[in-house]
């Protein structure tokens, strides 16, 4: 079973759907285990190393998701300063009163 170590049930459902089991969102993280372990297929050490590519690709799309969270919250608190920074528009349609001089 140390070969699940680490695995979130995402990475087990990945797996077993390599492994050729129709797997949907009913079943849970030990139903996952028992189908992968079930399979005639099932190589231990392969499964590990498919398990770790499985992980270690899921781990570079949340960081990838988060560099980009990042960089837009960034790319946002830079426009709020800029706005700061820009003097009110005018209306060209609306007229001010200008004081009249007696």
């Amino acid at each position: 079973m140390s070969v699940f170590v680490g695995a979130r049930k995402c990475d087990l459902k990945i797996l077993a759907q390599e492994l050729g089991q129709k797997v949907d969102d009913s079943h849970k993280l030990k139903d996952l285990k028992k189908l992968i372990l079930a399979r005639k297929e099932y190589d231990g050490e392969c499964a590990k190393e498919w398990l770790n590519t499985v992980i270690v690709e899921r781990k570079e799309k949340e960081e990838d998701e988060r560099r980009k969270e990042e960089i837009q919250i960034v790319e946002r608190k830079r426009q709020e300063e800029i706005a700061e920074q820009r003097p009110p528009r005018r209306n060209p349609n609306c007229r001010t009163k200008t004081p009249r001089s007696n």
